[in-house]
């Protein structure tokens, strides 16, 4: 099967921001870093937060350590709503985080969160995008 070439596509269509759904339209951005919200261009339909909240429909949680991580698992545990979905978002390999995306899956598939699909933020940035199993929901 041929390799697809995304690079050209938008980093807000890539991360599944232009195909929410109405009534999904709260997004929680976690630990970006700084400028990440302009790169993602105008998207006025969308409410971008800090917290999560019932009305959250996607979360990016942005991780620089084993710790962050720990962390984000615990906060999407207790607060992800069931319908929505959530991007861990880790530094890529050759900054040498000290972890990798086996460690994030490793992280949060005990706890019934299930990966589904994996996105290049930037050159600095990788992500696994994570739902609850089915029949957690």
């Amino acid at each position: 099967m041929p390799e697809r070439d995304y690079s050209s596509v938008p980093l807000a269509k890539k991360l599944g921001l232009l195909t929410t759904k109405p009534e999904q339209r709260e997004i929680v951005l976690i630990g970006a870093p700084p400028g990440f919200r302009e790169t993602l261009g105008d998207l006025p339909a969308l409410t971008f937060r800090t917290r999560l909240s019932p009305k959250t429909a996607l979360v990016l949680c942005f991780v620089r350590s084993l710790q962050d991580l720990d962390s984000v698992i615990d906060m999407l545990v207790s607060s992800l709503p069931r319908e929505a979905s959530a991007w861990i978002i880790r530094p890529k390999t050759h900054h040498k985080p000290g972890f990798n995306e086996n460690h994030v899956r490793d992280a949060a598939l005990p706890h019934g969160l299930v990966d589904y699909k994996i996105c290049s933020v930037d050159e600095d940035w990788s992500g696994i995008k994570f739902a609850w199993r089915k029949e957690l929901r």
